[in-house]
């Protein structure tokens, strides 16, 4: 090898170790540092008092495949395509894609937010239009081998 590759192979290498040391230090001294504060500081009773009769909410947030069997119900056919998260009027919501590419989108707390159902799209292939008026077929003719010429007529 060329002693230019191995110049910047071997300080290339220095840079990452210096970088790794850095960081390594770094993380010490930031759970050294967590450690004092926690031993620092004494532990703090607070009474609060919670009311017994309100009972508190919790979102319920619903998984992909959930939303998935919603979206199903919704729709009314199963032949689902994906499931991904994504945004819905700055909502967080799950946008489920069917293979007829009906799109379904599920809030995160299983309401159903849009349903847009694709268009049905058709295609007419007319058949082919014969011009000959109904003609029969042009078939041979008997078993006269004689040849015709045509002639035009002076008369």
């Amino acid at each position: 090898m060329r002693k230019s590759t191995i110049f910047i192979s071997s300080v290339l290498t220095t840079f990452a170790l210096v970088v790794l040391f850095g960081v390594v230090k770094a993380y010490q001294n930031n759970t050294m540092m967590q450690a004092t504060e926690v031993v620092a500081q004494p532990p703090a009773v607070v009474n609060v008092a919670v009311p017994t009769d309100v009972p508190t909410q919790v979102p319920t947030i619903i998984t992909p495949e959930e939303a998935a069997q919603l979206a199903v119900q919704v729709v009314g056919h199963d032949n689902l395509y994906s499931a991904e998260t994504s945004t819905f009027n700055n909502v967080p919501a799950y946008l489920i894609t069917f293979t007829n590419k009906d799109l379904v989108y599920i809030g995160m707390d299983g309401q159903v937010l849009s349903v847009q159902i694709a268009p049905i799209i058709v295609n007419v292939v007319s058949a082919p239009q014969n011009n000959n008026n109904g003609g029969g077929g042009g078939g041979g003719g008997g078993d006269d081998h004689t040849e015709h010429e045509d002639h035009d007529d002076d008369d």
